[in-house]
């Protein structure tokens, strides 16, 4: 009898908990509309159509403006969007958010798709 009511307890706190974290899950969630938004790589002609004399390296920039995340591609003044998509700013620490409306800046590709990846899933 102790067994029984110990694994009945055990078992509730399980589920309560699970419902916990599937709960939370749906309300960050909610409002946020399934927008996979990309923007397609250049090509190479289209790559050389456009380079100049002086070549120069990208810096790649992961932004949030008005609950969207976005990827730039930045090459002097030319800021190409690269993907984006909506999050909800209300999940994530106050200071996360700051830092990412004035923009977080990379020199490859792959530490700004991984910063990007980190917040929207």
């Amino acid at each position: 009898m102790k067994n029984l009511k110990n694994t009945l307890i055990i078992s509730s706190y399980v589920l309560l908990v699970a419902l916990f974290f599937s709960g939370g899950y749906a309300l960050g969630k909610i409002g946020a509309k399934e927008n996979n938004t990309s923007t397609p790589m250049p090509t190479m002609n289209a790559v050389a159509a456009n380079a100049d004399s002086e070549v120069k390296n990208p810096v790649y920039k992961v932004i949030a403006e008005d609950g969207v995340l976005k990827i730039y591609r930045c090459i002097g003044d030319e800021k190409t969007v690269i993907t984006s998509e909506e999050i909800s700013e209300s999940v994530f620490p106050k200071e996360d958010i700051e830092e990412l409306r004035k923009g977080v800046e990379f020199e490859r590709l792959e530490g700004a798709q991984q910063m990007f990846e980190n917040f929207v899933s």
